[in-house]
């Protein structure tokens, strides 16, 4: 069960499940599809409740059974920094991280807002074993996201523009609330792209990952495409005129191929289970 097919991670562990919608991104939310398909089992509730916010106590051990080092997406079925989340539970999730050292745990919210609260409050000397990152999906949410991520001391800071439905300038988001930094002063430490799959999936478009995937070249940012979701860029000629079109082909066919490879770049890491 804690075995993973996200391309970045090898492992998730959920002690937390179910969440609420905040922005776009979250229209075709791929846990509250499953979450609908385990309802009334493996520990949620029963339907309709099945994506309610729920807190899992009996799971927060598990990592400490794992004895192979992995890199482990936290809370694929939830957002840990929702508000209905207690911080004395947020607490215990990254007291297990701790003693954990030998696992890399992977946090990524669309509430940062939340995190840096949580952080000033309750952890001011981050674990070099978690990484703490802000899902985007345009510009929009990347300018009011980003700028709470910024504030958030951790290993590694990271930005999840998945699904993206939209171009990301991650120069545009440097820009801390009540004041400014320069853009040389930060960029994120990891930067993850991906469509959106499942039904009524939108499509990304080619312009947007290749631009995104040029400022990280131009900075030296790892960057990792996780996949062309549901939708492929398909070469046509019109009226003598070459074009690029998103064409539907489901996930399975359209791939991870961006400008002629597969990009699986990770930042560096200085704990038990380091790679690049």
């Amino acid at each position: 069960m804690a075995k993973t097919k996200i391309e970045w991670a090898e492992k998730v562990w959920n002690p937390v499940t179910g969440c609420t919608k905040v922005s776009e991104g979250c229209r075709n939310c791929y846990a509250e599809r499953m979450a609908k398909r385990l309802a009334g089992r493996c520990g949620y509730p029963e339907a309709p409740n099945q994506f309610s916010v729920t807190m899992h106590p009996e799971k927060l051990e598990e990592p400490l059974h794992w004895k192979k080092p992995a890199r482990i997406f936290v809370d694929s079925m939830g957002d840990l920094f929702h508000p209905q989340v207690p911080d004395t539970f947020i607490d215990q999730v990254f007291w297990i991280m701790m003693m954990a050292p030998i696992h890399t745990f992977i946090i990524l919210t669309k509430r940062p807002k939340r995190m840096v609260e949580w952080v000033n409050k309750d952890y001011q000397n981050p674990l070099p074993n978690v990484w703490l990152g802000a899902s985007v999906e345009d510009q929009k949410t990347a300018d009011e996201r980003i700028p709470w991520l910024l504030q958030t001391p951790a290993a590694v800071r990271f930005v999840s523009v998945e699904p993206m439905l939209g171009p990301v300038d991650l120069k545009m988001t440097v820009h801390f609330i009540g004041g400014s930094i320069g853009v040389k002063d930060w960029h994120p430490d990891w930067t993850i792209c991906g469509g959106e799959t499942g039904p009524g999936a939108r499509p990304i478009q080619l312009e947007w990952a290749e631009s995104l995937l040029n400022q990280c070249l131009a900075a030296n940012i790892p960057f990792f495409f996780k996949s062309w979701g549901e939708y492929y860029p398909a070469q046509r000629v019109i009226n003598g005129k070459q074009i690029t079109e998103m064409m539907r082909i489901g996930r399975k066919l359209s791939g991870r191929i961006l400008n002629g490879k597969e990009w699986d770049e990770c930042p560096q890491i200085n704990n038990n289970n380091a790679e690049k």
